[in-house]
């Protein structure tokens, strides 16, 4: 083996196993164009061969076939529901069959009078119950169905609410939707329970015997439903248009304008009319700009749902249920537009109870704020201003404060001159340390410095010179120069802005200098405040505006 040099220590090509070379190249694919001619089409045209079949389970053929047949479907009236399709239960079962049985036997019966006694189940039934238990239900149903509510365990109100589910042949729908309705408000209290279950078994209950949804309290509303998978389904009134807003109001919005401070008996009329007739002006302005596509921009949806789940339920009363639906819930373009429409108008509210507006406002575009403008403008009482000096009645305590109104004397004023010296010598004295001199001037030194009075007008006559200067009349508007113009300096561009209502041009101008705008308004009314004597500037509608009132004394001032 020969000797290996010291460069070549690190050499491993040796050591790796040589590759196999193939002794022939691959052929070269002939890459070059050729003309094909296709032979002439048959008399009758091509013909297709027979589709190819899938194997289809008997289990899975059975369920397709369930689904494309309904036993029956409706389109119910109003509302945001748009039709209703109703399949028989997929698997059958009898284990409830006993219950059912026992159910139909005391239908008709009438308790008798029987002490309360507790009971406790998951999912109670007839068999699991005693003798004294028994009497007691049969006795608080009876009085229930007379309109008498007694105090009855919970397991009690589950048996009942499992009688109208299974018994619909021996109990009128209508009349069971009105029992479990009032079931449900009169015991939830004490039982928060039947929020959850009775709110999706009624719904279920109406949808198959096409019931329209009832009348749940308005106030408890979003309590009672907020949890409910179809709450569109209680959602319907008369007007598709007022279904749409209730629908807004209650599942498309992120603010609540029922919690704000401001909203209270007094002013839940004013609110309700305002902000409801603000979401109707917006839910037509998001129809017309997505009127191609109207059920997209609703939120057309459908949904599928097991009758009477966790319920005990005959298989003959069991159901799968489609509810093709116009659902809020998932248009979150929709869902902020109606937050900050909400905000735009619990603003100009606020604006006329006499309440600074100071909700932000991001999603409301300049033709949706002008045709918000036009409804609130006849829809919301216009604030009123008080004019700075009106003839307000002064209580009497204040009176007290007033200076006694007096002519301008001389002789009273050196009079004053005199007394205060007399009391500038006495201060002096008592906290002199030693005997110097006291650094103010004596009395004899006051005295020989006093004006002459002679010289000093009457009070009643009139001044050679006015104390302060005027501007002629033609040149009041144009007096940047002087006041409250001067001392604004770089703000007027601000102020004029106010003035015309551009919000925009009010948020750039803050922009173009690192602020906000309430930052530069402040600095305005401090300003205003200091020369003016009052602010110039409030906050409307989610903008600042001039103070109407000082409208014509900025003008003459030269601001506007």
């Amino acid at each position: 083996m020969p000797q290996k040099d010291a460069d070549d220590f690190w050499d491993l090509s040796d050591l790796v196993p040589k590759s196999r070379q193939s002794k022939t190249a691959p052929p070269r694919r002939d890459t070059t164009a050729a003309e094909v001619t296709a032979p002439p089409l048959p008399r009758g045209g091509i013909k297709r061969e027979a589709p190819i079949e899938h194997y289809i389970p008997p289990h899975t053929a059975a369920e397709l076939q369930a689904k494309e047949t309904a036993e029956f479907c409706y389109r119910p009236t109003g509302g945001l529901l748009t039709e209703v399709r109703v399949y028989p239960w997929k698997n059958a079962y009898d284990y409830y069959e006993p219950f059912c049985r026992q159910a139909r036997r005391l239908c008709g019966l009438v308790g008798k009078e029987a002490p309360q006694v507790d009971f406790f189940s998951y999912m109670p039934q007839y068999a699991q119950m005693s003798r004294a238990q028994l009497a007691y239900y049969l006795w608080w149903r009876t009085n229930f169905q007379s309109g008498v509510c007694l105090e009855a365990a919970y397991s009690y109100l589950l048996l009942y609410l499992y009688e109208i589910i299974n018994l619909d042949s021996a109990i009128d729908p209508e009349t069971g939707r009105e029992n479990m309705l009032r079931l449900w408000l009169n015991y939830r209290e004490k039982h928060p329970r039947l929020d959850v279950l009775v709110r999706e078994w009624l719904c279920d209950y109406c949808l198959i015997h096409k019931l329209p949804p009832p009348a749940l309290p308005a106030r408890d509303l979003t309590e009672l439903i907020g949890g409910c998978r179809l709450r569109e389904f209680y959602v319907a009134a008369g007007d598709d248009t007022e279904s749409m807003i209730d629908a807004l109001l209650y599942f498309g919005s992120n603010y609540d304008y029922k919690k704000s401070k401001f909203y209270k008996a007094e002013t839940a009329a004013l609110y309700d009319k305002a902000l409801r007739g603000a979401v109707g002006v917006a839910l037509t302005a998001y129809e017309e700009k997505n009127a191609q596509n109207a059920a997209r921009g609703r939120g057309f949806c459908t949904v599928s749902r097991d009758a009477f789940s966790g319920a005990v339920c005959s298989c003959r009363r069991k159901r799968r249920i489609e509810v093709d639906y116009f659902s809020f819930s998932h248009t979150h373009e929709l869902r902020y537009l109606v937050t900050d429409v909400l905000k735009y108008a619990e603003n100009a509210v606020r604006a006329s109870l006499g309440v600074k507006p100071r909700l932000t406002v991001y999603a409301v575009d300049a033709d949706l704020r002008v045709r918000l403008d036009a409804y609130l403008q006849s829809a919301v009482p216009p604030r009123s201003h008080r004019r700075a000096g009106s003839a307000d009645r002064v209580p009497d305590y204040e009176k007290r404060y007033d200076l006694p109104s007096t002519a301008l004397s001389p002789a009273h004023a050196a009079a004053i001159e005199a007394a205060s010296w007399d009391v500038t010598e006495r201060l002096v004295s008592a906290f002199a340390d030693d005997a110097e001199e006291s650094p103010v001037t004596g009395r004899e030194n006051a005295d020989s410095a006093k004006t002459d009075l002679s010289a000093v007008p009457a009070a009643d006559a009139p001044l050679k010179t006015p104390i302060f200067d005027t501007l002629p009349a033609d040149e009041s508007k144009n007096a940047p120069s002087g006041g409250l113009a001067a001392a604004l300096g770089d703000l007027l561009p601000f102020v004029r802005l106010c003035r015309d209502g551009d919000g925009a041009g009010q948020r750039a101008f803050a922009l173009a200098r690192g602020s906000m705008v309430d930052a530069v308004a402040d600095r305005v009314n401090t300003v205003a405040g200091d020369v003016f004597g009052d602010i110039i500037l409030e906050e409307e509608n989610g903008a600042y505006v001039v103070v109407p009132d000082y409208v014509t004394d900025l003008e003459k001032e030269g601001v506007l």
